[in-house]
């Protein structure tokens, strides 16, 4: 991301608008941003050669700089505003070929902010910052700046008016609040930043963890896209001093970039500045590359825990991500153990109420009494033993998404309350005349027929179609066997390890008995299987020895009956639309017996197996 001259400043020549686009000018996808908070212009050069897309002339560089820790650009020892202007003018503006953004004090009783901002715009920098910033400051401090007129609201108007003046602007925020703030004035960047950096021997110890700062990232930055779709994310600060441990908050927090302060220009060698900004900038892109080839792999299902690239699966996964964003009440249909739980979690964090957690009830895990106060919740003295006033699980999840499991479980006098809570969206408390208003999402599951229930009276008609306003079936893993040495390969990497460490693998026969198991129990089997063979496991590949004795329903289907003389059937004789197809008909009604699929198809033992390699069938 460069300026097409780097003799004119940046301001004039790549706007705020250009630099956010990503690269060579394209705004069909997000850039992952690097930006650096410096205070030299030998340290601006340098993490411009490193890869950096913008810098940040930062007061609190300069006093890095300069021997002291970067809290000191809290002090009032100097016009902040001042001292940012003069250095990042005489070092920094048209020297580098990257959008300089100036890192401005709101909180200074002396700036005018209308007169501030014109001043920035004047000098030729690209955008402004809210930087020093009260999020810095304890909560009496800040109230008592807010009190003045000095607080975060006045770091807002600052921002709202360089939008206003044509500039990008980029806001630090501690809070969801203060983020959403900065979202409703129009910012372009909204920069997460965690506290005062780890790096550096001056600075303070850091409160967050990396779980926690990706914890706040992901929630904080859902709301703020909620606002804004197109925003601008990214993370700085706290306990990130190192590209992987940004990498790490990035990918959970689903950030767009990273600002690097202390943990650049701390560094004391041109060199290492540079190269510590290009590792900052080569991780996440190797991260991203990374994710893709997992994709490419595992299938788009992997990021819902969804694994396999089965077309019974992609169907799955292509419908997810079609109705996750609506409010629409959807029924997930399938047997035990497919995963119909992973596809309720895929719709509800696809949507906007992600920010709220899910609510989860097993309909057929409570007798009839529990289960309504569970969902329905009780007053006081509603009944013998009702101690206190408790709230339903309906109410719990107001705001959020409700899984009702195994809902062909639910009986008649329950099925009429919980269709009056879908018509009316009120929910009534035992023991209470007082209707209340809710506002949940439905997803039901069940691996019953409803529509045969409904035939036979055990399910209300009108609540059957309220439920299935849209449809997902989820397949069982006999119908996606193709499947089964990529859930393996999941399972030895992600269960596994908990029962035996020293497993990595499954040898060729094993993975070939557990292709040919029915698998009635579905993906939970395999995972079950899996685990227990592990623990039987005395070397590290799992083996025939160490796997259970499969039922019946294991043993390949009758071979076609052939004419004898007559040629195998073609692609075209069976319907298939390509070769691939025709292969794996075969192997599904032979279990994957590859000797029986290949005399079924007129082929050589080793040209069936070539073909398998050739079209990645296991």
């Amino acid at each position: 991301m460069r300026s097409p001259s780097s003799s004119v400043r940046p301001s004039t020549a790549y706007g705020a608008a250009d630099w956010l686009k990503g690269n060579d000018g394209k705004s069909d996808g997000k850039p992952f941003l690097i930006g650096a908070a410096i205070g030299t212009g030998m340290i601006a050069k340098a993490a411009e050669r490193g890869g950096a897309d913008f810098l940040l002339a930062l007061n609190a560089g300069r006093v890095r700089v300069m021997g002291a820790p970067s809290i000191a650009c809290m002090l009032p020892i100097h016009n902040a505003n001042d001292m940012v202007t003069a250095f990042a003018s005489a070092e920094i503006l048209g020297k580098v070929s990257v959008p300089v953004v100036f890192g401005a004090s709101a909180f200074d009783p002396r700036a005018d902010l209308a007169e501030l901002v014109g001043r920035v715009t004047a000098d030729g920098f690209a955008g402004m910052a809210n930087f020093p910033t009260s999020i810095h400051l304890d909560p009496l401090l800040q109230a008592g700046l807010a009190r003045l007129g000095l607080g975060f609201e006045r770091e807002v108007d600052m921002l709202r008016l360089a939008k206003q003046a044509g500039l990008m602007a980029i806001g630090y925020v501690r809070t969801a609040e203060q983020a959403e703030l900065m979202a409703d004035a129009g910012v372009d960047v909204i920069c997460l930043n965690f506290g005062w950096n780890i790096g550096g021997r001056e600075s303070l110890p850091s409160t967050v963890s990396l779980d926690e700062a990706a914890a706040d990232a992901s929630e904080i930055f859902e709301r703020v896209r909620r606002r804004r779709p197109h925003i601008f994310c990214v993370v700085e600060g706290g306990p990130i001093d190192t590209p992987e441990n940004a990498a790490t908050v990035c990918q959970a927090g689903q950030a767009d970039g990273y600002i690097g302060g202390s943990t650049i220009d701390r560094l004391p060698l041109e060199a290492a500045v540079s190269d510590a900004t290009s590792e900052y900038k080569s991780v996440n892109v190797l991260s991203r590359r990374l994710e893709a080839i997992q994709d490419a792999v595992l299938g788009q299902g992997r990021r819902y825990g969804l694994i396999g690239r089965s077309p019974p699966l992609r169907e799955v996964v292509q419908l997810i991500d079609r109705v996750a964003a609506t409010d629409m009440t959807i029924l997930v249909q399938g047997p035990n153990g497919v995963g119909k739980e992973l596809v309720a979690q895929a719709l509800h964090a696809g949507s906007r109420r992600a920010g709220r957690a899910m609510v989860a009830v097993n309909c057929a895990a409570l007798p009839r009494d529990l289960l309504e106060s569970e969902l329905f919740g009780y007053e006081k003295g509603a009944f013998t033993g009702a101690a206190r006033t408790r709230i339903g699980r309906f109410e719990e999840a107001d705001g959020s998404t409700l899984f009702l499991d195994e809902i062909g479980d639910l009986e008649p006098q329950l099925q009429a309350k919980l269709l009056r809570v879908l018509e009316a969206g009120m929910v009534d408390r035992l023991g209470s005349n007082q209707s209340r208003r809710i506002n949940v999402r439905i997803i039901c599951a069940t691996n019953r027929d409803l529509t045969q229930m409904v035939a036979k009276g055990a399910f209300r008609e009108d609540l059957y179609y309220r439920l299935n306003k849209m449809e997902i079936r989820v397949p069982s893993l006999a119908e996606r066997i193709e499947d089964i040495p990529l859930l393996v390969e999941h399972f030895l990497q992600s269960t596994v390890p908990a029962v035996n460490e020293n497993v990595h693998s499954v040898d060729g026969p094993a993975l070939r008995a557990l292709m040919a198991h029915a698998w009635p129990g579905n993906i939970r089997e395999l995972k079950n299987v899996l685990e227990r063979a592990a623990i039987l496991c005395d070397g590290n590949r799992i083996g025939l020895a160490q796997l259970p004795r499969f039922a019946e329903t294991s043993r390949p289907a009758e071979p076609r009956e052939q004419v004898a003389g007559a040629p195998p059937p073609s692609p075209a004789d069976s319907g298939a639309q390509t070769e691939r197809e025709w292969i794996l008909d075969a192997l599904r009604r032979h279990r994957f017996r590859r000797g029986a699929a290949a005399e079924e198809l007129g082929l050589a033992r080793k040209t069936l197996y070539n073909k398998m390699r050739l079209y990645g069938l296991g």
